[in-house]
């Protein structure tokens, strides 16, 4: 039988290593999901950078930069952003001057707006990156700076679209195991302190039962007399029994021995016969005392 603290021991280790892989596991998939939306946000750039390169800025004049498209104008745009750029993932479209107004966008109420923080914006931009994208809320921004005419003009589009349906994809379907595995864990760790609890309570039941049976043995030669000793801790030749399995057993040598002398006796008597009848003969042939030999029978 194995020590029950070595026990104990090995199932800690296995319930602690089990909920470690599981840790690992969930860490793992939390790293592949956020690296999916991190490829999904890159793309989602390239993408707008490359509508508003290709579809909106040959739409583009100058003077769009200096006031915001009314009328005709605005009409134009307007059917050329539903029918080439609203169709796919983008939800809508603003189309900015290098000052900071909005100088279209499919949601009329925003036209002619200012925001001094998009001007620094475009502006940083123009010495970096030439689309940039960031998270606002549920939305995703991307800010792609356009030089129109010549000499350029400089302008900016910003393509908005769901940030949300961005997680939700690249969540699928490694995402779910987060959370699964980070249960799992908790479930071998919860193992784990059971364990220990439940060892360390035998553990203390087992000390109590030996200190209690050393006093019992401190008692018993304090007192003299002899305390009750459990059966499995006597010798072999006090265990219940066994004087009535010796004299079974000396019965039995008793009788086998009975049976082997009768046999051998049995055996000797054919012997004795065989050497009993040449004697016979021999006194048969043997003078009377008068010196004569015996008269023999003559048969009839």
């Amino acid at each position: 039988m194995s020590d029950p603290k070595q026990r104990g021991r090995d199932l800690r280790a296995l319930w602690a290593t089990l909920a470690v892989i599981c840790l690992l596991g969930a860490g793992v998939a939390y790293g592949v999901t956020r690296y999916r939306l991190y490829e999904l946000e890159q793309q989602a750039t390239r993408e707008a950078r490359k509508v508003a390169v290709d579809v909106i800025q040959p739409e583009l004049a100058p003077n769009d930069a200096k006031t915001p498209m009314r009328g005709e104008r605005l009409a134009r745009m307007r059917s050329l952003v539903e029918s080439e750029v609203l169709q796919g993932t983008v939800k809508a479209v603003r189309i900015w001057s290098g000052d900071g107004q909005v100088v279209f966008a499919d949601d009329p109420k925003l036209i002619a707006e200012r925001a001094p923080a998009m001007r620094d914006d475009i502006h940083s931009l123009t010495a970096g990156a030439p689309a940039h994208g960031s998270v606002t809320g549920e939305r995703f921004r991307t800010l792609v700076v356009m030089h129109v005419g010549k000499p350029p003009t400089l302008m900016a589009a910003e393509l908005v679209r769901s940030h949300t349906a961005m997680i939700e994809k690249a969540r699928d379907p490694w995402y779910p195991w987060v959370a699964r595995a980070i249960r799992f864990a908790v479930a071998f760790a919860v193992l784990y302190v059971v364990t220990w609890v439940a060892f360390a309570a035998f553990d203390l039941v087992r000390r109590r039962l030996e200190r209690q049976r050393a006093e019992a043995k401190k008692q018993e030669v304090a007192t003299g007399r002899r305390a009750p000793v459990d059966v499995e801790d006597l010798p072999a030749y006090m265990q219940p029994g066994f004087q009535q399995e010796v004299e079974a057993r000396r019965k039995a040598e008793a009788e086998a021995a009975s049976a082997r002398a009768e046999r051998d006796e049995l055996a000797r008597r054919p012997e004795q016969a065989h050497m009993a009848s040449p004697e016979l003969a021999t006194a048969s042939s043997v003078a009377d005392p008068s010196g004569e030999p015996a008269t023999q029978l003559q048969p009839r």
